[in-house]
């Protein structure tokens, strides 16, 4: 564990205990510890890695959806939820006929 880590994780704890609102618009009330858990993996991640501690705009976003039940749009694998005669590219959805 990383000192950074910590005083990141106290500043983000304190802004939603100030703002209990912004936190209701991001996650539900009972997933709020949860919503800290994750924020301090990805900052601990972040460290190793030998970035910023502070988590990007989609890290957080990212949590988000994660906790409200969702997967990120960027680590689904949309091709298996398509029927046999459609195929995803980076173009789009594509029909075969």
């Amino acid at each position: 564990m990383s000192v950074d880590v910590d005083i990141y994780m106290n500043n983000v704890v304190k802004f939603f205990k100030t703002n209990p609102n912004d936190l209701l618009s991001l996650i539900p009330k009972d997933k709020e510890d949860e919503f800290y858990e994750k924020i301090r993996e990805t900052a601990n991640q972040n460290t190793n890695k030998g970035e910023d501690v502070t988590l990007t705009q989609k890290q957080i976003i990212d949590i988000c959806v994660i906790i409200n039940g969702k997967v990120p749009k960027g680590d689904v694998v949309q091709e298996e939820k398509l029927e046999s005669h459609m195929r995803m590219t980076n173009f789009g959805i594509i029909y075969l006929n």
